[in-house]
C-alpha cells in the first residue's frame, strides 16, 4: 500500500516535471514570437518614420514652391494695382480737365450780346492789322497799309472802350510814320507795266541796219553772284533768245523786213524786260527796276517806231523817275498789343 502510494507520488512528480518543462518550452516560444514581433514592429516603425519624413520634406518643398509662386503673383498683383491707381489718377485728371472745359463753354454761352459783338469787332481789327503789315512788308504798298490802319482805327472808335486807347495810340503812331513816306502806288505801277507788256505786239519795228542781239551790251551785267533767282532766270531766257535772233532791215522800206518768228523773239525780249521791271517793283529792288526800265527804253528807242512806241516811252520814263527803295517802318506794334490783350 505504501509502495503503491510512493509510486503514485513519483508518477505525479514526473508528470509535474514534464508539464513544467513543457511550459518552459512554450514560454520560450512565446518570448521568441514576442521578440520577432517587436523587431518587425521596430522595422515597420522605422520604415514608416522614413516614409513619413520623406513625405514631410516633399510637403515642405511643395509649400515653399507655393509660397514662391504666391510671392511672384503678389508682386504682379501689386504692379497691376499700381497701374490701376495710375489709370485712375489719369482719369481723374481728365475728368477735371473736362469739367474745366465744360465750365469754360458754359461761361462762353453766358456772354452777353455786347461782349460777343466786341470780340467779333476785335477779330476784324486784328485781320485789318494783319493786312496792313502784309501790304507794308511784303508788297511795299504804303497806301494799302494806311487804308487798312484807318479802317482798324474806325472799328476801335465804334467800340468806345477806354481799355483799347493804348491800341489806338499805337495805330496813330504807325499811321504818322507811314504818311511821312513818299507815297507810291505800287499796285498801280505794277498794273501799268503789265498793261504795257500786253501791248508790245502792237508796236512797229523801224527800219535800220543789221542788228545782232548776241552782241548787245545792254544786259551783259544782269547775271551776277548776288542776282536774285527770279532775275537770274529772266536773264538766262533773255540771253538765249538774243542768241537766236538777227534782224535785217530794208533800207528803203517803211518798216523792217522781219520774218514772223524773228518778230516774235524781238517782241518777247521786250516783254521780258517789262516783266522783269514789274517783279523788281514788287520786290522793292530799285536797282533791277531801273535797269530793266532803262533796257526797255533803249530797245523802244532803237528798234521801234510809231505813236504806240512814243506813248510807251512816255510811260516808262515816268516810271523810271520813281524810286521804289523806300524804307518801310515797322508797324507790327499794334498787332502785337492786340494779340497780348486777347490772351
Amino acid at each position: 500500500m505504501a509502495d503503491k502510494d510512493a509510486k503514485q507520488t513519483i508518477d505525479n512528480n514526473v508528470q509535474d516535471a514534464e508539464l513544467l518543462e513543457k511550459n518552459k518550452q512554450d514560454d520560450a516560444k512565446v518570448y521568441r514570437l514576442i521578440w520577432i514581433a517587436l523587431v518587425v514592429v521596430v522595422l515597420l516603425s522605422a520604415v514608416s518614420i522614413g516614409w513619413f519624413y520623406q513625405q514631410l520634406q516633399q510637403q515642405e518643398a511643395d509649400i515653399q514652391s507655393s509660397l514662391t509662386e504666391l510671392s511672384s503673383q503678389n508682386g504682379d498683383w501689386q504692379s497691376k494695382l499700381e497701374q490701376h491707381r495710375q489709370q485712375l489718377g489719369r482719369l481723374d485728371s481728365d475728368q477735371k480737365q473736362l469739367a474745366e472745359k465744360l465750365q469754360q463753354l458754359t461761361d462762353k454761352q453766358q456772354l452777353s450780346n455786347a461782349e460777343l459783338q466786341k470780340r467779333w469787332a476785335l477779330q476784324e481789327v486784328k485781320y485789318l492789322l494783319n493786312v496792313a503789315n502784309q501790304r507794308a512788308v511784303l508788297a511795299h504798298d504804303v497806301v494799302g497799309a494806311i487804308q487798312a490802319l484807318i479802317m482798324a482805327d474806325k472799328q476801335l472808335e465804334a467800340l468806345s472802350d477806354y481799355r483799347l486807347h493804348p491800341l489806338r495810340a499805337e495805330i496813330a503812331e504807325e499811321l504818322m510814320s507811314l504818311q511821312s513816306l513818299t507815297t507810291l502806288d505800287i499796285p498801280g505801277m505794277a498794273i501799268q507795266l503789265q498793261t504795257l507788256a500786253a501791248h508790245v505786239d502792237k508796236l512797229r519795228v523801224k527800219k535800220g541796219p543789221e542788228v545782232d542781239f548776241s552782241e548787245s551790251p545792254d544786259t551783259a551785267d544782269i547775271a551776277s553772284t548776288e542776282t536774285p533767282a527770279w532775275k537770274q532766270a529772266i536773264s538766262d531766257i533773255w540771253q538765249q533768245l538774243r542768241s537766236l535772233v538777227v534782224i535785217r532791215h530794208d533800207q528803203t522800206g517803211e518798216a523792217a523786213v522781219l520774218a514772223p518768228e524773228q518778230r516774235y523773239f524781238l517782241y518777247q525780249n521786250l516783254r521780258l524786260q517789262l516783266e522783269s521791271a514789274r517783279l523788281a517793283l514788287l520786290n522793292a529792288d530799285n536797282n533791277s527796276f531801273q535797269h530793266s526800265l532803262k533796257t526797255a527804253i533803249t530797245w523802244l528807242d532803237q528798234y521801234f517806231t510809231g505813236e504806240e512806241r512814243d506813248a510807251m516811252l512816255a510811260s516808262l520814263n515816268s516810271l523810271a523817275e520813281q524810286k521804289i527803295d523806300v524804307s518801310i517802318p515797322d508797324i507790327s506794334g499794334s498787332l502785337n498789343w492786340l494779340e497780348e490783350y486777347q490772351q
